[in-house]
């Protein structure tokens, strides 16, 4: 089977022709070497503002291939051409699929010659364009195209490997006598083709931003790195993964991408994590797999499973009932078959939840287990450990006597601008960033230093003002404390009105309110602007832990209130960063 990406097709896609045709690229023998795109965006066409490629073919020996679907009914009348779907509904237009695919391999071409350069080889390989009809028999005939640039009913229901044979070697035959042609560099080999599709690929797998997943108004979508391409990839290869990460890295949203993976191959998956509101806003982002994919914080999960079952309610008062004893009894009930068991287990915040009640919990929830079934961990051993009971070394230890498992490091922040992530790195006690920052230019970290409650209220409501007399939505920042909202200089607060935030998606962009959440409840989500307030310690670890944390959620802008006290303990931070 052919390399698809991604690796699936979207529920949203309504073209029974490009799922027929996906089916067809990923059950076909002739097509184990190929790499298929499915639904390129170029922002930057040719003919228009806006262009998509529905196939984007890289067949090594062959060259690059832009395929243009039409499903349904085509008929072409005095140059117009009329698309109708199954439900009889026409659209007409005066560009016709062949001058689209062909426009858009224009539009291709000059992409990649404008990254790489116009004397790189790749600017050299083969291109060629075709158009796929699969519901119906195309017999007609233009000056457009040509005969072999047809895929349709009659060569779907025959085989398809005879026609793109054809389809190569006719575009070889037509340019072979360029001077640019060559058969080394203008039919690329496997090698070349991936490097290419790392360039390419973003276009296909894209993340949108916490931002644009919650507001609905930033538009901004901010692509896979290349690094992260390749863990998506390597996982697939491998039953069992820990991935280890810093903050910011995207642990999450590989693992949000990877259980979607599994969905879409029909299995059934429990992705999981410590924090509640991640685990809520987890469960919008794959709503439409709710069928196959269960989401929930584990604690979460263990209360309502364990609604409906005969057992000692005097133990919840006791402070290990989710640590203890409710992971035993649920352990038993998947044991006794009570309850179906899953096909694949995805941990996020696996820091937090390697402990051996919970682990055999999970040893109970998934066919085959631990030691022989599939799953997958994410996790920041370094500083987010905040929950842990355990070393990283014991619960690296607890993992390996469940058995054999392979290890993936994510390396590069794609959250964070470069000034936080190197003040996030200063403030939090490392010798040097825990991970590689993309190129990123944002704003300086402010630091502002308060004598008391009063003068830290007056400074953060100075902020404030500053921040809403800039036009920033209420929705765009989000003030973060070690304490309590009750205890926290936010509480009772005059100038503007400050909530804390209980549920993902609270609070809405046209609402004149700021969210508040503590640092531990806010782990594992960002915002674009962050307020840490109430910093009286910047030296022990559990602090320099928390401001680890706080101060990764902000992808823009970050600005800390810190006790005047510890002005001197921030000298010496910063003489060790001068040093």
């Amino acid at each position: 089977m052919a390399k698809l990406l991604p690796p699936y097709i979207d529920k949203n896609c309504k073209s029974t022709g490009e799922r027929m045709l996906f089916d067809i690229f990923k059950n076909s023998h002739f097509t184990k070497d190929w790499i298929i795109l499915h639904s390129l965006n170029l922002s930057k066409h040719t003919k228009r503002l806006y262009g998509e490629i529905d196939f984007l073919l890289l067949i090594p020996g062959g060259g690059i291939y832009v395929m243009e679907v039409k499903g349904g009914d085509v008929k072409c009348i005095d140059g117009v051409w009329h698309f109708t779907d199954k439900f009889n509904n026409t659209n007409t237009s005066n560009i016709g699929p062949f001058n689209q695919a062909r426009d858009a391999m224009f539009s291709l071409r000059s992409a990649i010659e404008k990254e790489f350069g116009k004397r790189h080889k790749f600017t050299k390989i083969l291109y060629g364009f075709f158009s796929a009809f699969p519901h119906i028999i195309f017999d007609k005939h233009s000056v457009e195209y040509e005969s072999w640039q047809v895929l349709d009913k009659d060569y779907i229901q025959k085989g398809t490997e005879g026609f793109f044979y054809n389809l190569i070697q006719n575009f070889i035959q037509k340019h072979k006598t360029q001077k640019w042609f060559s058969v080394k560099d203008s039919l690329p080999d496997a090698n070349d083709l991936n490097a290419l599709c790392y360039f390419l690929r973003g276009d296909f797998e894209r993340v949108r931003t916490v931002k644009e997943r919650l507001a609905e108004f930033d538009k901004d979508v901010k692509k896979y790195t290349e690094e992260q391409c390749r863990i998506l990839d390597s996982i697939q290869l491998n039953e069992r993964s820990v991935t280890q990460g810093s903050a910011g890295t995207g642990k999450t949203m590989i693992a949000i991408e990877s259980a979607v993976r599994a969905a879409a191959e029909g299995k059934t998956v429990f992705l999981t994590c410590f924090n509640r509101l991640i685990g809520e806003w987890m469960q919008k982002q794959v709503y439409e797999w709710k069928d196959k994919i269960t989401v929930s914080s584990l604690h979460s999960f263990l209360f309502e499973q364990s609604k409906g079952f005969n057992y000692d309610k005097s133990q919840s008062s006791k402070q290990d009932f989710y640590s203890k004893y409710l992971p035993t009894l649920l352990k038993d009930i998947y044991q006794r078959g009570i309850s179906r068991k899953f096909d694949k287990l995805i941990v996020d915040e696996g820091q937090d939840l390697i402990r051996e009640e919970y682990l055999n919990l999970f040893d109970s929830m998934i066919i085959g287990g631990l030691k022989s079934g599939n799953w997958e961990i994410y996790g920041d051993f370094e500083r987010q450990a905040i929950y842990s009971q355990l070393p990283k070394k014991e619960m690296f230890e607890l993992l390996k006597q469940s058995g054999q498992y392979s290890n993936f490091l994510l390396k590069i922040n794609c959250r964070n601008t470069k000034q936080i992530g190197e003040e996030t790195s200063l403030i939090s006690g490392f010798e040097k960033p825990p991970f590689l920052l993309e190129h990123l230019q944002g704003i300086p970290v402010e630091y502002f230093f308060y004598k008391g409650e009063a003068d830290q209220k007056r400074i953060l409501g100075e902020q404030l003002k500053k921040l809403n007399e800039s036009k920033l939505p209420f929705n765009e920042l989000v003030i973060l404390s070690s304490k309590i909202f009750e205890h926290s200089c936010s509480y009772s607060f005059s100038d503007f009105t400050i909530k804390e935030i209980k549920n993902t998606g609270e609070f809405a962009m046209t609402q004149n309110i700021f969210g508040f959440a503590t640092v531990q409840s806010y782990k594992g989500m960002e915002s674009n602007y962050i307020m840490i307030t109430d910093i009286e310690d910047l030296t022990s670890e559990i602090a320099k832990s928390l401001l680890y944390v706080g101060m990764s959620r902000a992808r823009y802008g970050l600005i800390l209130l810190i006790a005047e006290s510890l002005r001197n303990d921030y000298r010496e931070l910063l003489k060790r960063k001068l040093d």
